[in-house]
């Protein structure tokens, strides 16, 4: 028996524009699903951009310490014991502060600035290369070995009211400016773009013995770097990466003070534990529900009419032989074309409103593949699940109705 031409089809083919009107409804529900998600993976994206920025393939941290925002820390002498693991090429300590840090309001004019903020203080070799910063202006790292100087984030958290173009709430950082970190001057020799985050509106780098000098000293005036936040570890060339974590962590770890993850498992591990504590995961996930639930129903209606509008020819179908699988399969296929019909421009709109979001809220909102995949996942379980529901009237339809 010939496979006659759906007329379902041949309706959706001839009447553009009320096929471009269906794309459009799928389309919505694809940007309202990508917008969401893009939000979401932005805020979580931005709690996790240092410890993407660290050039390391192992990373110490303390079990105490869930997120880089706790203070729990570890002895530095664990970072001795690393350097004799074999497989190990390099160890370095990361020093983090996000409560002592306080600075000073840039502007020059006293009466110009606003009230002293915390930031997140790093403090670093700089001759290690422990952080492959982004932007960062070339020799930055030579003029932080100078004592009391500090590389500043251009992408800090922008000023409500700002009096000129790209000024934060710091003030208006540039290189050759100074300021105060905890009531010292610190003078700034270059700048980097990295991004605010829930826990902290800039970051402000200095070497190591600048942190412990500023930082440390008040509290800990006998050993002010003994106590570590982070640990570096480089693997050395051609060594499997988790074998060596595993020997790292049988040495360093065995009083359970210090846990060793490959740079993936922790920034993993700082992205659960800001999805699980704060309500980013749940709102926004329940937005990517609601935007799925928003699509299956746009689409229904579109099926449903559709079917309905011709209904007697189903049934004509069915009252020549056709079966229920061949017309169920009709409804199926024609929901597969209303997924891609809708996902391209979609995703289209999508890509626009995370530039205008990116340039907006400073966020790092990124469409990546697996996050294209995703909503071209869902889009397409979102019109099969509509499709399925449609057959039920397919299924229904009865030859009688013909005569």
């Amino acid at each position: 028996m010939a496979r006659p031409v759906p007329l379902a089809w041949s309706n959706l083919a001839h009447d553009r524009v009320r096929f471009a009107l269906f794309a459009a409804g799928i389309g919505f529900a694809v940007v309202l699903m990508g917008v969401q998600l893009g939000i979401m993976n932005a805020l979580l994206d931005g709690n996790t951009l240092l410890l993407q920025a660290l050039d390391a393939d192992l990373v110490l941290v303390s079990p105490g310490r869930p997120a880089l925002l706790f203070p729990d820390g570890f002895s530095r002498r664990r970072l001795d014991q690393a350097r004799a693991v074999d497989g190990v090429l390099s160890a370095h300590p990361v020093y983090l502060e996000y409560q002592v840090g306080e600075v000073r309001h840039a502007a020059d004019d006293p009466a110009g600035r606003g009230p002293n903020r915390r930031l997140r203080v790093v403090g670093v070799d700089p001759a290690a290369g422990v952080l492959d910063l982004p932007g960062l202006d070339p020799g930055a790292w030579e003029r932080l070995q100078t004592p009391g100087t500090g590389l500043f984030d251009r992408r800090s958290r922008p000023a409500a009211d700002p009096r000129s173009p790209g000024e934060t709430v710091f003030g208006p950082l540039a290189a050759g400016g100074t300021t105060e970190l905890a009531g010292r001057r610190v003078a700034l020799v270059g700048g980097f773009d990295l991004g605010f985050d829930f826990s902290t509106e800039g970051t402000l780098v200095v070497s190591d013995r600048t942190f412990g000098e500023y930082l440390r000293e008040p509290f800990a005036p006998s050993a002010p770097l003994a106590d570590v936040s982070l640990g570096a570890v480089r693997v050395r060339p051609g060594a499997d990466v988790e074998a060596v974590r595993d020997r790292v962590q049988e040495v360093v770890g065995r009083d359970g003070d210090v846990l060793v993850l490959t740079k993936a498992e922790m920034v993993a591990r700082e992205r659960a534990f800001w999805s699980a504590n704060t309500p980013i995961g749940f709102a926004f996930g329940a937005g990517v529900v609601l935007g799925f639930v928003v699509g299956v129903v746009i689409c229904y209606q579109i099926l449903s009419a559709d079917v309905a509008d011709h209904r007697p020819e189903y049934a004509t179908l069915r009252a020549i032989g056709y079966p229920n699988a061949y017309l169920s399969r009709v409804v199926m296929e024609e929901s597969l074309i209303l997924a891609f019909a809708g996902l391209v421009p979609g995703l289209l709109v999508t890509v626009g409103a995370y530039r205008l979001l990116a340039e907006l809220t400073g966020l790092p909102v990124r469409l990546t593949p697996g996050r294209v995949g995703l909503v071209a996942g869902l889009t397409v379980a979102m019109c099969l699940a509509s499709g399925l529901l449609a057959v039920r009237q397919v299924k229904a339809a009865d030859p009688a109705d013909v005569f």
